[in-house]
This record gives structure tokens, sequence and C-alpha cells, in this order.
């Protein structure tokens, strides 16, 4: 006979599921009571007559059955008199005998009309069995029955897959249910094949073990491939129902660790043979990234339309109500006193937490189980949570100093010598030259990818950097508050992208906090400077840019003025006084603020090089002026250039400016005026366009006859751009109600909990 684990349930578990067992038994709707304090009720029915039924929860299975009498006796018996329902229904995990239930059963009456009213873990059990839908509709019920934890455990798993079994247990007991878990088991039931991919640390793992429990507790054997998908065919048994589990399968840092000769091959006709097999289940994960690079690398592979098999995990899975799960399941496992548990029960506890920006479950996880990170004082750990939220540093520190080794370190002090994520080419490329080896940069990687580092796919590249940005402020602490350090970390850089994330990240221009420390060590930024200057840039953020010799002359002349160095701010004015450097600038912003720094020079040399650069410049921002932001950043460019040079070029330029900006309003005005067809120009262009004249006092180059006809072109557009998105942010509104009384729903049963 099948009996069910209760104890395993979190509170709101327990109450879920009596409400939906209930449901299918009194046949009516039951209201989660959720405002305040329950005073008694945590499940309601009222019906149209006024008549109202009341259903206590109490997962009390550990503190038993004489506490619960007594608790019911001495507190629970006078709410239910003060509330006075038509019916009153107790259920409970603990197990009751006929005395306990006739002694519940007095203490209750008469608002319990019969001991049937008396729900204990028999009486649950048994509806559990009646109704095994109900069952299979709360996941961590299901995967929590004697007969699944037997086969996870004992039974149904390849000898050597126990030790992955035996990972279930902690990971169904945290588990929060997000909406991969459907897609991927839609894709198991359809297909047989499911890749699980995402960024480390995402969930890929855990969603892979959830599932594999599913289909565990179907009857299926365990069998895990480490190696490569020779092992399933050696352990392929036709007459068995078997899941098979290959995580990382691509390797965890490169595909080139994991896949052998022809192994490409194999594992496509391993998973062919899975999709055919109506027996066969397949589970693998790997990193974005790394499958778009095996793509790229087996033409096999990349003809195989892995799109069909494939469940991302992604941030957006970890909802409003994913993360209060996370939290909920943290707090509700953890091994705190009963009266910290409670205090997550409050609004004002859990929803700083759960909303935070920084929300991340290993913070939470980490929180909760490390006591060396809290404060000390158990009755603030609310707030220490959101204090390694908003300063995980402390986190950070503690996995620094005491878990990580050099080399980690020292792949931590690279990623932070550039201001965004790194090709892991150019990273094994920068590696080698700081005079270490692959190998240990793909040790490295396996220690920090997922929690201090994260490795994602951008345009069909991979990526690294840090997790999130409170890992980089960790390490900007970390390093400058040690010269030596410093002094390792400019040892580091090798291409000028890292010597502007140190210029940047680490502040002297203005006398900043770091001006001392690169005055004292001016030789060696000298010879970083003359090596970097003209290096050829690395991959960072979604595309590769040229050599960008505007930034670098600005840069570079701004640390040759204020760590007074000569060598520096020559190889800077050197770059400024070509012309190439100018023409081919990226951002005018670059420009203004090189114009700024050579004002700041004070010499002839300087000041005859500002000058040939404006002049350079106004050809360039003259060159484009194809739409009106273009217009308008010419505008602000020499307006500012006339501040600070008074050559007739910029006053033309200016005139020139006006004229080609009126002819550009008068072609957007005829544009919209035409009513047989939609116009070009968006509709938020052309009210700029509008706006523009009006505020100037500027006589617009528009036909006013027919201006009327526009403005009301542009009322329909306002209306049908308010029509198509009125809809959703009602919708939205309306969901996020759901959502925020779901979790207050959830959490309110930590109020009341036994422990």
């Amino acid at each position: 006979m099948e009996s069910f684990d209760l104890s395993r349930l979190t509170d709101f578990d327990f109450e879920a599921v009596c409400k939906d067992l209930l449901e299918e038994e009194l046949g009516m709707g039951l209201e989660i009571f959720s405002a305040g304090a329950d005073g008694g009720v945590d499940l309601r029915h009222l019906s149209s007559t006024g008549e109202s039924l009341v259903v206590q929860c109490k997962h009390w299975h550990r503190s038993g059955r004489a506490k619960l009498i007594e608790h019911i006796e001495n507190v629970e018996a006078a709410k239910v008199a003060k509330l006075k329902p038509q019916r009153y229904i107790l259920a409970t995990s603990v197990s009751l005998t006929r005395g306990a239930k006739d002694k519940l059963f007095e203490a209750l009456k008469p608002y319990a009309k019969t001991p049937g009213d008396i729900y204990g873990k028999e009486e649950i059990d048994a509806l559990l069995r009646t109704h095994d839908h109900i069952v299979r509709r709360h996941l961590r019920l299901w995967l929590t029955s004697a007969s699944v934890l037997n086969a996870l455990l004992t039974k149904n798993v390849v000898t050597r897959s126990h030790a992955l079994a035996r990972e279930f247990d902690d990971t169904l007991r945290t588990y929060a249910a997000n909406p991969s878990y459907g897609r991927a088991l839609e894709l198991l039931e359809s297909r047989h094949v499911c890749v699980i991919a995402g960024i480390p640390g995402i969930g890929k793992t855990t969603l892979s073990q959830v599932l594999s429990a599913h289909y565990m507790a179907l009857g299926y054997e365990l069998v895990e491939i480490s190696e490569d998908s020779e092992e399933a065919n050696h352990l392929w048994n036709d007459e068995l129902s078997q899941i098979y589990y290959y995580d990382d399968f691509l390797g965890q840092t490169t595909f080139d660790e994991k896949l052998g000769k022809n192994e490409d091959s194999r594992l496509l006709s391993l998973m062919k043979r899975i999709s055919s097999s109506p027996n066969k289940r397949f589970i693998l994960t790997t990193r974005e990234y790394i499958l778009a690079q095996a793509k790229r690398r087996y033409e096999r592979l990349d003809r195989h339309s892995f799109d069909m098999h494939t469940c991302v995990v992604d941030l957006a899975d970890y909802t409003y109500q994913a993360r209060a799960s996370i939290l909920y399941n943290h707090v509700y496992g953890s091994s705190l006193p009963q009266p910290v548990k409670q205090s997550f029960a409050e609004a004002r506890v859990y929803r700083p937490i759960i909303e935070h920006r920084n929300f991340n479950p290993r913070i939470i996880a980490v929180t909760l189980a490390g006591p060396g990170l809290l404060s000390g004082d158990q009755r603030s750990l609310s707030a220490d949570i959101i204090a390694n939220l908003e300063d995980p540093q402390r986190i950070w520190d503690h996995i620094v100093r005491n878990q990580l080794g050099e080399t980690d370190v020292k792949l931590l002090k690279l990623i932070l010598s550039f201001m965004s994520d790194i090709h892991l080419g150019d990273l094994q490329e920068l590696w080698m030259e700081c005079g270490e080896s692959l190998r240990d940069l793909r040790s490295a990687l396996a220690v920090l990818d997922g929690t201090m580092l994260k490795s994602v796919q951008q345009y069909d590249a991979a990526h690294i950097g840090f997790h999130n940005p409170s890992v980089r402020d960790y390490m900007v602490n970390y390093v400058q508050s040690d010269m030596g350090e410093v002094i390792s970390l400019i040892s580091l850089v090798k291409r000028f992208e890292q010597l502007e994330a140190l210029w940047l990240v680490f502040p002297a221009p203005g006398g900043g906090p770091m001006a001392e420390t690169y005055k004292k060590r001016r030789e060696q930024l000298e010879q970083v400077v003359s090596t970097v200057f003209h290096a050829e840039p690395v991959n960072l953020g979604f595309h590769k840019r040229g050599k960008d010799y505007v930034r670098r002359a600005w840069l570079c002349l701004e640390m040759g003025i204020d760590i007074d160095s000569e060598i520096i701010r020559e190889i800077a004015l050197e770059a400024a006084s070509d012309e190439d450097t100018v023409v081919n600038a990226y951002d005018s912003t670059d420009l203004h603020a090189l114009f700024q720094t050579l004002a700041r020079c004070e010499t002839p040399r300087g000041e005859e090089i500002r000058s040939d650069c404006i002049s350079w410049a106004v050809e360039w921002v003259m060159g484009d002026l194809s739409d009106w932001n273009l217009i308008n950043e010419a505008q602000d460019f020499l307006g500012s250039a006339a501040h600070h040079h008074h050559g007739i070029e910029v006053s033309e330029a200016l005139e020139m400016l006006d004229s080609v900006r009126d002819d550009y309003a008068e072609a957007a005005f005829e544009d919209w005026a035409q009513t047989h067809r939609d116009p070009s120009i968006p509709g938020a262009e052309m009210k700029e366009i509008i706006e523009h004249y009006k505020a100037n006092g500027s006589t617009a180059p528009f036909d006013m006859d027919e201006y009327d006809t526009v403005l009301q072109r542009l009322d329909e557009f306002d209306a049908a751009h308010e029509s198509a998105f009125s809809a959703p942010r009602n919708e939205g509104a309306r969901l996020a109600w759901s959502a925020a009384r779901k979790v207050e729903s959830m959490m309110k049963t930590l109020r009341e909990s036994s422990g």
C-alpha cells in the first residue's frame, strides 16, 4: 500500500494539498485565507446562503500527537468558538489513534460534526491514494512519496548512479518550481530528448535532477553517463524503461574537453535511437555558448536541429513567485529557531528580499546555511540577507580568502582588468601571455564558473565575465585596498582595454584616490602604455570594435597629465596630431573629451593640435546627417566646439546644419501629410520635430494648411500606441496582484508552523 512521507512537505505544500483533496472530497471550492494571522482559518468556503465551512491545516509532524492535542484544546478551540462556523474540519500530518481523534473531536464540537471531520495522516494518505491526479499535480508531494524515494535511493538506479540519486534528496527539498520544468517535460514527452541549456548557476542541474526523479517515479531506471555516449549503448536494455542523464555533455568550459573521436556522430545516433524508443528518455545539460561552439566546430552537430530539443533556462524563469518559493523553501528547511522562521511571514521582511535588484538564490542559500556570514544575531537574519544582497562582498570575501587558490584569484583579477565580458579565445591568449597554462585556466574556470564568474553566449561567441555586479565591486575593493594587488593587476595589462579599465575603475584624475599610487608606479605604467597603445583590440560585449585612437589618445593624454608622465603625454599627442585619428572616430563624446583634455596641456603644441582636431572633427560630424538624431548630435557637438574654438569652419557648419535641419523637417512633414499611405518617418520623431520648432520659436518650414492633417494623424498614432499597450499593462497588474496574493498565502504558513 502506497504511503507518503508528509514530513518532507513544507507547511505551504501541506496546506495546498489539503485544499485540493478536500475540494475533491466535498465537491466545493475552498479559498486560501491569507490576510493577517489566520485566526483559526486556513481554508474557507462561504455558501450563497452565508453558511461557512472552515478548514484548519496543522502540519505538526515534528511536534507530535500530544502537543497537537494540547494546542487544539488550549488555543484553537477558543478561536473556533469565536468564529462559530457551520462546520469545522481539522487536517493534520500527525498520525492519530482513535483516542486522539476522540479528544480532538470533543474539543472542537459542535463545529466539528463527527470524528470524520478530523483528518489525520492515515486519512490523508488514503485520499492521496484515491486521487492520484492530485498527487501528480503537486510535484514535491509526488516526488517524496515512499515509492519514489525508495526508487531514488535503493532501486531503479544503475550501481554507479547511486551517488547521483542521493543528491536528488537535497534537491527535492528546496526545489522551487518555475516555467522551465513544464517546457522541459513537454520536450521529453514529445521528443524523448531534452538538452537543458543556460548560463552557469541558473539551475540546469537542479532541473535535470527533478526531471530524472519524475521518470524514476514512473519506474524508469536511472543511467548516468559520465564519459561518452557509448556508455548508454553498453547499458541499453530494450525491456527496461530507462532515463539517461548526461550532465555537461560538451564539457564545463569548452567542448574540446568532452568530444573525442567520432563522438559527435555517436551522440547524434544515440539521440536518434532514443527519440524512436517509447520507453527511453535522454536528459543532457550544457552551457549555451559551449553548444554554439560545438555546432561551429562539428558539421554534424551544426546540421542537427538542436533547437527542437533544447530547453533554455534563463533569468526570466525566476518570477516573483519563484523567488518567493526559493526564499520560503530555504527558510523552512533551515535549522533556524522557530521564532526566526516565523518572522519571514511578514511582508515587510520577505518583500525587500525577493524584490531586491541583486536577488540571487546562491546568496539566499549561503546566508541561511553559513553562520559565519551572519551578524551573529539570528533575530536580524532578514537584515543579514539584505546586507548580503546589498553588499555580497561579505560572501565573496569568505570564498576568496578561504576557498580559492592563487591561480583562481589571478583569473578574477584578469577578468577585473576589463570593463565587460571577454571573449573566451582572447582570455585564453592573454592567460598564456601571463605565463599560465590552459590546463590551469580550465581548472580555475571549473571552480569559479557559476559562482563568481559566468560564461554566456553572445552572438555565437563565448564570453567570460563576473557572475553579477557585486562580484566586480568586491574585486575592486580587494585590489584597491592592497598596493601589492594593484602592482599585480598592472602587470596583467596586455591590451589597451585593460589599461582603460585600470584608469576608469581605479580613478586618479583630479587627484583621485589612486593618483599617488600611479605616480609611484609611473615607470611601470609608461612601459605598459608603450606596449598596449597600438595593440589589437579584444572582443568585449556584443561586438569587436577597431582601434579607436580618439579614445586611446584622450585616455592616455589624461593619464600623462595626471601622473606627470612626459612619455605617456607624447604618445597621446602623437596620435591626436594625426587627421586619421579624428576622421575615423567612433563617438563624438570621446572627441569632446579629447578637446577638453588637450586644453589642459597649456602648451603651444597642445593648442595647435587641438585647433586641428576641431577642424577635422567638424568635417567628421557633418559627414552623416541622415536622420533627426544625427542632426541633433551634430548640433550639440558644434555648439560645444563653438565655446572652445572660434574658427570660421564651426560657424559655417552651424549655418549649414540649420539648412539641413529645415530640409529634413519639411520632408518629414510632407511625409506625414500624405494620407493615402503610411509615413516612413516614425511618429515619435515627427512629434520631436514639431516640438523643436515650437520650443525654439523659429519659423517652421511647414505648409500650415496641412498642419491640422499632420496633428490629426499624430493623435491617431498616439491612440493606436496607447491601445496596443494598455491591455498588457492592465493584465500585468492583475497577474502581479494575483502573484502577490499567492506569495502572501505561502509565506504566512511560516507564522504558525510547529517546526
